[in-house]
């Protein structure tokens, strides 16, 4: 018990539909979603989540930078309706955009 599982459902997402979504938050940043949850990046380079309205709510997150591929890589964690979740959010602060995101349970 208390394992990590990878949820296999997440991928990259440089070139997906779903990270060109529409709303307030994404006049700066593009939205992804992953298992129900929709994220954004802030000016700051924050990684935030997207909630009613369009408003974006910063998750605070423990983050490193990448050296090798020059992403900023953040460990967030959401509470979702009836459990925790815990997110890999993969950052390209150049280009303020999430470039991938995993789910881990």
């Amino acid at each position: 018990m208390g394992s990590t599982a990878y949820d296999s459902s997440s991928s990259a997402l440089s070139d997906s539909p779903a990270a060109h979504g529409q709303g307030n938050a994404a006049a700066a940043a593009a939205l992804v979603s992953c298992a129900g949850v929709a994220f954004t990046v802030t000016e700051g380079n924050e990684v935030a989540e997207v909630v009613g309205g369009g408003a974006a709510r910063v998750l605070g997150s423990e983050s490193f930078l990448d050296a090798g591929t020059g992403l900023r890589r953040h460990f967030v964690d959401v509470q979702g309706g009836n459990e925790a979740m815990l997110f890999f959010v993969s950052v390209n602060e150049d280009q303020r955009r999430i470039v991938d995101i995993r789910r881990f349970s």
